[in-house]
């Protein structure tokens, strides 16, 4: 947890006012964090889109182990190493090497699945993470584009394919993220409205190109 003292000399850091507003909005992006976000996505695809939903729950769990647990442990580690200035990897240039691990482990993760025989939703939604991941990095190369949105973006759109209530609801929280990204000044409102927009356009692609639409 960080004290007020600390979060005042990160928002002051980062040019943000401080006060209230900054720990709200700094608290939003860590409920909302991608890590949690990517789990959400894959239980959400593995109980609503996977019959008998037994089934689903162990797919669910087979590609969290592979797809979430790898990428969050080489986060931790590299943070621990001082390879990123802050938890948010706010240099663009730290990112790099995220984006090509979670890529490299998402296409090792589509391979295996594909050989367990899983089922098309759950291949459409991590086919949908590769084509956010290659495009997000390649963005990354010369622009900041926002994880944290796009991978919110991402859940958001599954719920909505879904559960149409559960889809309202993911996409408000959206705007709260988004509120929250750019009230840290973490991102401006483009790099925010630039996550959410490719992520929606690769999860809706990734289905239709699995004629799941």
């Amino acid at each position: 947890m960080f004290s007020q003292n600390d979060l005042t000399a990160e928002a002051i850091q980062r040019g943000a006012l401080p006060g209230r507003g900054y720990a709200v909005a700094r608290l939003i992006s860590q409920v909302l964090h991608p890590v949690f976000l990517g789990v959400a996505s894959i239980f959400i695809v593995g109980l609503l889109g996977v019959e008998p939903r037994q089934t689903g729950l162990y797919w669910a769990l087979l590609c969290t182990g592979l797809q979430v647990l790898p990428p969050t442990l080489f986060f931790t580690v590299r943070l621990r190493q001082g390879a990123y200035t802050d938890d948010d990897v706010s240099v663009r240039s730290q990112r790099n090497e995220l984006y090509l691990f979670g890529i490299v482990n998402l296409v090792a993760g589509m391979v295996v699945l594909h050989a367990l025989g899983a089922p098309p939703p759950i291949l459409a939604m991590v086919a949908s993470g590769i084509a956010i991941s290659v495009l997000a990095w390649l963005i990354n190369l010369y622009w900041k584009i926002s994880i944290h949105a796009s991978s919110m973006g991402s859940t958001a759109t599954l719920a909505a394919l879904y559960s149409e209530p559960l889809g309202l609801g993911l996409w408000l929280c959206a705007l709260v993220l988004g509120w929250a990204r750019v009230r840290t000044r973490n991102h401006t409102p483009m790099q925010v409205v630039a996550g959410l927009t490719l992520a929606a356009g690769c999860v809706v692609g990734a289905f239709v190109a699995y004629g799941l639409l």
